[in-house]
């Protein structure tokens, strides 16, 4: 039997009805009364209440939710770590695990052993998630762990690895050097992935090796790597170019297509002279890649120059009427 407050039961209740039905369905699971009148989050973080802020976090109302993780984020109390990791593991709504993952990152080291843990959680939304919060706080602790994150069973979870090692960059760069030559599989195609994400000049030679790797995967990915870091990478591959043969050399060549390297023409173009079928495809298709991007806009220019759209009209007009 359910026993009412006794300010329920006594005749008071009368002067305020609405508020005691609300009361009293609350009481029976029925409603949320802290959810209808409404979660101060604004008000939470301004006053710094990490309490406030924790128990908006368990608000049936997914917004309420977002705004309380964001907040405790924007905070960096490290009091909120707990209340941040339970909802990531725990809450049913995408954009909430995010903010939360993303909470915890802005709180920095204090965060770095729980996400740590949770590279190993069942759910791989939880393992991507945390990954990526630990490559934005780029402590050292995480490297190996997100490492043996790139043997994951799930492909975007190993992706998400390797965009984390990126993020943390030039302390994780020999690590990754040497795993894109002698790891696993998945090791090597996570390494290139994050070597292209450091953008460093340093990850260039690792990559060129990557592109002669028995696996299509790792090669792909490595010329992708190559485009993402751009000029740095066009210079080391030319003299590349020269030493290579086959498959290797086809990679390059459409390394220097993703790359839209002006440099790389005339090397390309003296290839063509004795390439075969396979290769010449290839060059072909890298020159395109390039003219187009170099030559297109030119083009343009010229065209804009040599005849102004108002003039034109005008000569449309004057053959209008010579006709």
């Amino acid at each position: 039997m359910l026993h009412l407050p006794a300010s329920l039961r006594s005749g008071k209740t009368r002067r305020y009805p609405v508020l005691t039905a609300l009361v009293v369905l609350s009481l029976f699971g029925k409603i949320n009364l802290p959810g209808i009148l409404g979660t101060n989050v604004a008000k939470f973080k301004e006053q710094r209440n990490i309490d406030g802020l924790i128990r908006a976090l368990g608000n049936p109302d997914p917004e309420v939710q977002f705004k309380a993780a964001e907040a405790l984020g924007d905070i960096g109390d490290a009091n909120g770590v707990p209340a941040l990791v339970k909802s990531l593991k725990t809450t049913g709504f995408a954009g909430v695990r995010w903010k939360a993952a993303e909470a915890l990152s802005k709180i920095g080291d204090p965060a770095v052993g729980s996400l740590v843990t949770l590279l190993q959680h069942q759910d791989a939304d939880v393992r991507w998630k945390a990954a990526i919060a630990l490559g934005g706080i780029g402590n050292a602790e995480a490297i190996e762990p997100l490492i043996r994150l790139l043997d994951d069973d799930d492909r975007y979870v190993r992706s998400r690895a390797g965009h984390a090692l990126g993020m943390i960059g030039k302390p994780v760069l020999n690590r990754l050097s040497g795993l894109a030559r002698i790891g696993t599989p998945r090791q090597r195609w996570g390494a290139a992935i994050a070597l292209g994400r450091t953008g460093s000049p340093m990850a260039v030679e690792p990559l060129i090796g990557a592109l002669g790797d028995e696996s299509d995967e790792v090669r792909s990915e490595a010329a992708t790597a190559l485009a993402a870091i751009g000029r740095p990478a066009v210079e080391p591959l030319i003299r590349f170019l020269k030493f290579t043969r086959g498959e290797i050399r086809i990679e390059v060549v459409r390394a220097f297509g993703d790359l839209h390297a002006d440099d790389a023409i005339q090397p390309l173009v003296q290839l063509l002279e004795n390439a075969g079928d396979r290769e010449g495809q290839a060059i072909s298709e890298a020159l395109s890649a390039i003219l187009v991007t170099t030559v297109g806009p030119m083009v343009g220019d010229i065209s804009d120059q040599h005849v102004p759209a108002g003039k034109l009209a005008d000569l449309e007009g004057e053959d209008g009427e010579s006709e």
